[in-house]
């Protein structure tokens, strides 16, 4: 299990505001069920994500 930051619908909601929220929900509705095999596959795949590491800002060259 990933130890990063959780996920916050509530946030994501306000940044996106109700027009985009509106019709990402409508686009989910109207999208057909995912096949056992295609809900395995995300399983699987989100399982498996890690969460990136912070990087130090680059140097800046002269």
């Amino acid at each position: 299990m990933s130890t990063g930051p959780l996920f916050d619908r509530a946030e994501v909601e306000q940044r996106l505001g109700p027009a985009a929220v509106a019709v990402s929900r409508r686009n989910a509705e109207a999208a057909p069920p995912l096949r056992p095999e295609q809900r395995e596959w995300l399983r699987t795949l989100f399982a498996s994500a890690r969460f990136a590491k912070p990087q130090a800002p680059a140097a800046k060259a002269a």
